[in-house]
């Protein structure tokens, strides 16, 4: 092959000097960078380009680099999505697993008012929520002198302690026409077949609130406070609104953050406040932004109940204009005022209007024995599991006070006393219907113990003044029937037989009411059987074992390293027994070493033979012959300069290392 033939199939190198190795080359072998060291290149200038030209053989070459380089992106690449794809299947699987317990639960449906009490024409909210099941339709809800409308629908999913929940609500919107008292039925729900219904809920339509002003300043922000009714008794809970006005180009925010409204006045306690609600609203023909705040007065004492005002502090960005001073020909203009958009931030006091409101006092005659101070208007319902039952088993007896009132100063009612019965002090529970709480649910849950065979549950009382009839009501539930079977657990004492002894009998009338209750009372008859001792000792051994296994591990960690120490101290000795010297040396150094760190409290750290000798206080005679005894080993070991060890030599050692270990 001529010269010229060389020269164009030599591979050339770019102008940067790199090279590029060809695919052939790179499916020869493996061994790339000896195979291109045999690979001449060159490097050719085109005299009629500025830029580097390059052969055949050269861009291969490229082609080669530059496809080993898309073969990783492209392994990359599909690495890529397959872990993305690999996350979103685990993703939407977990969230399957998590639907699971939800869509398998037991639907919980509730409904419940945005307040109890309106006035004429002043609708309020009715919101139904369904958990754990998925309504598409909405239910049909209807009421006397009550318009319903559907207002909107929407699903909520949360997890709760673990648990997830998916909700479909349903909102509809209540506008009463008349005055009075209006219940709104349970509203049937079919859900896979099965029927359940929602729990009945009461409103309370008042006139127009004689407290409110009728005819609203005209300003661009101001207060309002709507009570709907001029008289009240003691204890009974009045809902009052407070009413902030903005005007719609007016950005607001209570200030500080979270704060809520102050209603100046004494003798009153309020209620909680729940969130506000916003919404729009026409006033002598302008727009407004309302921002409401529900809540309830009680009074506390007869008298006339005087509310100078309420307050709220806000935040206020105002628009500035730059024509006429007054702020309200702002209102009268473009509603971006002027080209510039400016606003000024403001902090203000928005003040309502005053209102006063009569309390009167609660009567004295025909109040019952067992009042506890309830105020409102309930009903009671009682019910009883299992309605079937043993001697000494519980069973729980639950009493269910509904309506509309004062549910805090709502008691346990009175229950009626029964010897088959051992009655435990009840668990109340209080289940909201509106937002501020006016209208409720609080049950009360007993556990009774039958001492004896019963065929029914105690009868229940509760009395409550109802300020609408102005009269106490006592409310009574009859006795739920029941069967309780068994050994009776208590026993009654008869009247010992007449003796002419010194001592006079007890009458007849206290030995008839001296009743005793066997020592096994409540749960007794669970402590007497056999399986459930066992049990006890079978929990209590347990916590046995596992208390030993604790304080056996932290013993161990602590004592290990020193009982291994110990063995391999034994195991030395032995060693020095060997007849190899080599042996025989390193155990003895070894020896010293183990001596040092069972004598410290530290026993896993590392020493040296000659810095153990070094470090302890010892005679200097032995420290020389521990010394000779590691240099002697070093020796042998390292330099591999040796002489024989004598039995002389022997028991030398030994000897020197039991002095070691007797040295205090």
């Amino acid at each position: 092959m001529n010269a010229k033939t060389e020269q164009e199939i030599q591979p050339q190198m770019n102008a940067d000097r790199r090279r590029f190795l060809p695919r052939s080359l790179r499916a020869a072998g493996g061994n790339n960078g000896a195979l291109l060291g045999e690979v001449p290149f060159s490097r050719s200038r085109n005299p009629n380009s500025k830029r580097d030209s390059f052969s055949p053989l050269q861009q291969s070459l490229r082609r080669g680099r530059f496809s080993v380089i898309r073969g990783w992106f492209r392994l990359f690449e599909s690495g890529f999505y397959l872990r993305q794809s690999a996350f979103i299947c685990g993703f939407a699987f977990s969230s399957v697993l998590l639907q699971l317990p939800a869509l398998g639960a037991e639907p919980v449906i509730r409904a419940n008012l945005s307040v109890a009490t309106t006035t004429v024409d002043q609708p309020v909210e009715l919101q139904i929520e369904i958990q754990n099941a998925r309504i598409i339709d909405p239910p049909e809800v209807a009421a006397g002198h009550l318009q319903i409308d559907m207002a909107g629908q929407s699903t909520r999913y949360q997890v709760i302690n673990g648990q997830p929940s998916f909700s479909s609500i349903f909102s509809y919107l209540v506008t009463p026409s008349l005055e009075g008292t209006f219940s709104i039925p349970p509203v049937a729900i079919t859900i896979d077949g099965k029927t359940y219904y929602t729990n009945e809920l009461t409103l309370q339509v008042s006139k127009k609130a004689p407290n409110s002003p009728t005819n609203a300043p005209d300003k661009p922000y101001f207060g309002e406070l709507v009570i709907p009714k001029d008289s009240a008794f003691v204890g009974e809970p009045v809902p009052v609104e407070l009413r902030f006005y903005f005007d719609r180009r007016i950005w607001y925010q209570p200030y500080p953050q979270g704060q809520f409204p102050i209603i100046d006045g004494d003798g009153f306690v309020t209620k909680k406040y729940p969130d506000p609600v916003e919404k729009e609203e026409t006033v002598n023909g302008k727009r407004y932004r309302l921002l409401v705040y529900r809540t309830a007065i009680t009074g506390v004492h007869a008298g006339r109940l005087e509310l100078p005002s309420a307050y709220q502090e806000f935040l206020l960005h105002l628009p500035v204009t730059q024509s006429s001073p007054g702020f309200d020909d702002f209102f009268e203009q473009s509603p971006f005022g002027n080209q510039s958009n400016a606003f000024e931030r403001k902090d203000v006091k928005v003040e309502t209007n005053s209102g006063s409101i009569e309390i009167k006092p609660l009567p004295e005659a025909g109040r019952p024995a067992d009042f506890s101070g309830g105020v409102g208007q309930f009903t009671m319902e009682s019910s009883v599991s299992p309605e079937r039952s043993k001697v000494g088993d519980p069973v729980i007896f639950q009493l269910q006070i509904k309506g509309l009132g004062n549910f805090d100063r709502v008691q346990p009612p009175h229950l009626e006393a029964m010897p088959e019965w051992n009655i435990h002090p009840p668990v109340s529970e209080v289940t909201p219907l509106d937002e501020v709480g006016l209208s409720a649910i609080k049950a009360f849950a007993y556990v009774l113990i039958p001492q004896a065979p019963v065929n029914r549950a105690p009868s229940a009382t509760f009395s409550y003044f109802d300020p609408a009839k102005e009269k106490y009501v006592t409310l009574k539930v009859e006795p739920k029937p029941l069967t309780v079977s068994g050994t009776p657990m208590l026993t009654t004492a008869s009247p010992p037989p007449v003796t002419p002894s010194a001592e006079a009998a007890p009458s007849p009338s206290v030995a008839n009411n001296l009743t005793r209750f066997s020592a096994s009372a409540g749960f007794a008859t669970l402590r007497q059987e056999t399986w459930f001792w066992i049990v006890q000792a079978i929990a209590i051994g347990g916590l046995l074992a596992i208390g030993f296994f604790q304080w056996w591990r932290a013993w161990d960690a602590r004592h290990g390293q020193a009982r291994a120490l110990r063995r391999e101290r034994r195991r030395l000795y032995r060693d020095l027994n060997s007849r190899d010297d080599e042996n025989v040396l390193c155990a003895a150094t070894r020896l010293i070493e183990v001596d040092f760190l069972l004598r410290s409290q530290d026993t896993s750290r590392q020493i040296s033979a000659e810095e153990a000798v070094k470090r302890r206080d010892i005679p200097d005679p032995l420290r020389a012959r521990l010394l000779e005894l590691v240099a002697k080993r070093s020796d042998f070991v390292y330099a591999h300069r040796f002489s024989p060890i004598t039995p002389m030599d022997r028991i030398g050692i030994k000897e020197t290392l039991r002095e070691w270990e007797k040295t205090p």
